[in-house]
């Protein structure tokens, strides 16, 4: 059993020694103690370690840090504890009411887009039953975020771009677009905690809503089931108005490959992962960012089929994760080139996936600085 005295006495190593503490549900009394003795740096690892933890005697502090600066984001965002969740959720479910009920009247400002954007980042991955009703609450009031607007935050704003999240962004903004943020969280969600409850929610809104809701639905499957039995599922609907949803999901996929010149430390292995850019920053007052991965599989035939017509003009795959290098705003051949690995080991599917990026990259007019179709004529030898 870990003690007090235990720890480093100071410095980064008494951080990483108390963020470390986290991995033992019976450190709970520990983290408590250094809550409530610590000071700065460390009191705020306590803290944020804690969260990670569902310790009934700390439910009043989630509920003081919720209702105070920044509502508590800084320490909460990354926890999926239900003694978090549980305490939290109706301070969140009273602000979103509250912002809600500005949104037929005004634009919002910076700091009611900033609340706004703190109750989204605390949503994540946490399934307690309240946290739910706020899901449901969202759901709800689709209509509602499909108006939302914001002030310019600075000269020439034009007011079009809403970052939902650190790295999780739509660069033209409209109400259809706008429409898909509750479905989006439930899928972020879902990715970051692949909770029983979180999973039976999108099979219920998706039931009740349709539409966005396949979204979450989708993601659940790829991370779930066989890759055969989601491509089986789910490709007809490719060939649907909804297939922008499938679009949605697979740009939150990245494929994590090594050149054979890589001579690094390789830090993960090979392979699709989902991907979350979560948090936000604000320069000397906040910082809560933070990456998560998952690893999904997906069946080969996805990629015929994404790669089938080069010719044909692309929906804007307005949702991505942007903080990959190359990024594209919008852009349908983003999506696809970043599920590929650097090398297709099937050569069929090497041939169209060259014709493809091949015509895309004559068709398609891109400042020089993105690489999508540098990276497409690099990897399967063609002239961009």
């Amino acid at each position: 059993m870990v003690t007090i005295s235990d720890l480093p006495p100071s410095g980064q190593n008494r951080v990483n020694a108390i963020l470390s503490l986290g991995k033992d549900s019976n450190n709970g009394e520990l983290l408590w103690s250094l809550v409530n003795s610590e000071k700065g740096k460390y009191k705020t690892a306590a803290q944020k370690t804690l969260a990670k933890l569902d310790y009934q005697k700390a439910a009043p502090l989630w509920l003081k840090l919720v209702k105070g600066k920044f509502m508590g984001a800084p320490i909460m965002t990354d926890s999926a504890s239900d003694c978090v969740s549980e305490s939290i959720a109706p301070v969140i479910l009273t602000t979103l009411q509250d912002l809600f009920s500005i949104v037929p009247r005004r634009a919002l400002s910076y700091k009611e887009i900033e609340r706004l954007n703190f109750c989204f980042s605390l949503i994540l991955g946490k399934a307690s039953d309240q946290m739910l009703e706020v899901h449901r609450f969202l759901a709800a009031n689709i209509s509602t975020i499909a108006a939302i607007k914001h002030e310019p935050f600075y000269e020439g704003d034009n007011c079009q771009t809403f970052h939902l999240n650190e790295g999780l962004s739509a660069y033209t903004c409209t109400a259809r677009e706008m429409a898909k943020i509750p479905a989006l969280l439930l899928t972020v969600s879902l990715i970051y905690n692949h909770d029983r409850r979180l999973i039976e929610l999108a099979q219920e809104l998706y039931e009740t809503y349709g539409k966005s809701y396949l979204l979450p639905v989708f993601m659940h499957a790829l991370i779930q089931d066989p890759p055969e039995q989601v491509y089986e599922r789910f490709a007809h609907e490719l060939t649907t108005p909804q297939r922008i949803f499938l679009y949605h999901a697979f740009a939150l996929l990245d494929y994590r490959s090594y050149r054979d010149d890589w001579f690094y430390e390789r830090s993960e292995r090979e392979g699709l992962r989902a991907l979350i850019f979560w948090g936000q920053y604000s320069y000397g007052t906040y910082d809560y960012r933070f990456v998560f991965k998952r690893s999904v599989r997906l069946d080969e035939r996805w990629l015929f089929d994404l790669a089938a017509n080069p010719h044909e003009r692309k929906i804007k795959v307005t949702w991505q994760s942007y903080n990959r290098s190359g990024i594209l705003a919008e852009s349908y051949d983003e999506m696809l080139i970043s599920l590929l690995p650097l090398k297709i080991a099937n050569s069929q599917l090497n041939e169209v996936l060259k014709n493809y990026f091949s015509v895309r990259a004559r068709k398609v007019k891109v400042a020089s600085s993105i690489t999508v179709y540098k990276d497409a004529a690099e990897r399967f030898g063609f002239d961009d």
